[in-house]
């Protein structure tokens, strides 16, 4: 999973046109989708238990519904399906991954445009709670009603695909 976001960004350009090629190398080996499935699963639910949440507020990157999720979800598109779809093996990021499975059929598109938009919302508003000192960013969603569907935007697509909930 680490590798779907790996780059090269200093250095001897040789070493970073080696390390382009093995990780494209890499992530379009064809895998089997049921056990790369039941593995992301278990690495989901690893940072779940990391992450514990008592209070009642929706931690934006953690919970269920946030951008752990989307990560989880581009990075499972990537090491399922870039055997078959190359332009997914790029470092484009998530917004625009999520964009190309969409278009490649593998997501419903206006699905895919969705869950990149609740991905803005959330990192916008996570960027928001760390500039002004929050320790943790968790918010009520009683009257966030534009957080509220970008959450549950997220666990539409991650039910789709996972065919579990993201908090198990």
């Amino acid at each position: 999973q680490a590798l779907t976001r790996a780059r090269y960004s200093a250095g001897n350009v040789g070493v970073g046109d080696f390390f382009d090629a093995v990780r494209a190398e890499v992530l379009a080996q064809k895998r089997n989708i049921d056990h790369l499935r039941t593995e992301i699963l278990e690495m989901r639910r690893k940072v779940h238990a990391g992450h514990p949440n008592s209070e009642g507020d929706f931690d934006l990157k953690h919970d269920s519904g946030g951008m752990v999720d989307i990560e989880f979800i581009v990075q499972f598109l990537v090491l399922g399906y870039a055997h078959q779809h190359p332009q997914l093996v790029g470092n484009l990021g998530n917004i625009a991954l999520l964009t190309i499975a969409g278009k490649a059929g593998l997501i419903d598109s206006a699905l895919a445009q969705s869950v990149g938009d609740a991905y803005r919302i959330l990192r916008s508003r996570q960027h928001r709670l760390r500039l002004d000192g929050a320790e943790k960013t968790r918010i009520q969603l009683d009257g966030e009603p534009e957080l509220a569907e970008s959450r549950e935007l997220v666990q539409k697509l991650w039910l789709e695909i996972f065919k579990a909930p993201s908090d198990l």
